[in-house]
């Protein structure tokens, strides 16, 4: 019992490092607020969030190879220092020191980018270190939960800091607060079975050679591909609810599919301790491919009578619950398929993230050229890789 109770304390404050990774989500809120603020035009403000995921591209690699030599706590906090320098530099502006600066937003934006790209890949093989290998996949979708929660309470966040403190941007102090906390709180914890590499290093060559493992590719293309379809859903939503059902506020449904996804990660948290990943992923992928069908048929008609909600548990419910866990359950698959190359395999996957950004691209061609069947039907395609991939795995 006393064991339990200290390897429960060990965990706290490494999935609290997850509350910390969904601060980036911030950012679309906030790119809002920043066009309105010095009158940009859509097109500039489309580019604001670039200067936070770009270092998923760049950043991801040199992050592993860098975190085998001092550590994967060591790297977290790395994560944390620039989160909480990001966070700060608002400062100098919400005291007058300076007059508001698009500069100052840009370079917060830079350092949330890298912070979060690095303790996207340290995160993950930090938990491998405090929980045991059959409950790996569980414990990462739980962080993907608390990530979630993170998420929905960012617009909150600065809607509190607007009405009740006169500048959204006092958002980034209480987010520096919060990772402050989360630093010392780990920097209080010790970490068992902390490894560092020894012997000849590794070098860029070698992380991208894992590629040529046919498991860790399949692994790498449904990290891109998983993460295209949440932001290709997350785009026709309102899309669909907007345009094809005139629904007055189409946006409200995106709060509702975020909603689900951090329900759907606590949910299937929970399903992981007893059940296979791999059933898991198959029939989660079957369930979206059935409602990404539904979408594609239901957003071909052009009327009001099917109520928003009924739309909306028939289209996204299946497709939040595959994005909410697709990720955890994918990562753990990969880092039990090669243990021994943890971190490389954590700093391909999340370069995966990046990647995914090409998917958003097809899907907006495809509905500029074809309309909402060619968008949805990307999607569609998505994720029956996704399934047979799955497929493949249950028949082993």
């Amino acid at each position: 019992m006393q064991a339990n109770k200290k390897s429960f304390l060990v965990v706290l404050p490494v999935l609290f490092g997850f509350f910390i990774m969904g601060f980036v989500d911030i950012v679309g809120v906030a790119t809002n607020e920043i066009k309105v603020a010095f009158n940009l035009s859509s097109t500039m403000a489309g580019l604001l969030p670039n200067f936070i995921f770009i270092w998923f591209l760049i950043c991801s690699v040199p992050t592993g190879l860098i975190m085998r030599r001092i550590g994967r706590k060591a790297m977290v906090q790395v994560s944390y220092l620039f989160t909480l320098v990001g966070m700060l530099f608002p400062l100098p502006m919400l005291l007058g020191v300076i007059e508001p600066n698009l500069a100052i937003y840009l370079a917060t934006f830079a350092l949330l980018g890298i912070g979060n790209t690095i303790i996207q890949v340290a995160l993950n093989p930090l938990l491998t270190n405090v929980v045991s290998g059959e409950r790996l996949a569980s414990n990462i979708t739980l962080g993907q939960f608390v990530k979630a929660i993170s998420s929905l309470l960012g617009p909150q966040v600065i809607l509190f800091c607007t009405y009740s403190l006169g500048d959204w941007t006092w958002a980034f102090i209480i987010y520096a607060g919060l990772t402050l906390l989360a630093m010392l709180w780990l920097l209080l914890t010790e970490i068992p079975r902390e490894e560092r590499a020894t012997g000849q290093g590794v070098s860029f060559g070698d992380t991208f050679a894992l590629l040529k493992d046919s498991f860790l590719l399949r692994m790498f293309v449904c990290i891109l591909l998983i993460v295209g379809i949440d932001v290709g859903v997350n785009f026709f939503i309102p899309e669909i609810f907007g345009r094809v059902y005139s629904y007055q506020n189409p946006g409200n449904m995106n709060t509702v599919y975020f909603a689900c996804r951090a329900l759907s990660s606590f949910v299937c948290a929970i399903m992981l301790v007893r059940m296979s990943p791999r059933k898991i992923l198959l029939w989660t992928m079957v369930a979206s491919i059935a409602a990404c069908a539904v979408m594609m048929a239901l957003s071909t008609l052009q009327t009001t009578a099917i109520a928003p909600q009924v739309i909306f548990i028939a289209m996204f419910l299946p497709v939040a619950f595959a994005t909410a866990n697709v990720f955890s359950i994918v990562f753990s698959l990969a880092i039990g398929h090669r243990p021994e190359k943890t971190d490389q395999i954590a700093s391909l996957l999340i370069m995966g993230v990046a990647g995914g950004g090409v998917m958003t691209l097809i899907i907006g061609v495809m509905n500029d050229a074809v309309g909402i069947i060619g968008g949805l039907a990307v999607l569609l395609a998505c994720m029956s890789y996704i399934f047979f991939v799955a497929l493949s795995e249950v028949r082993k």
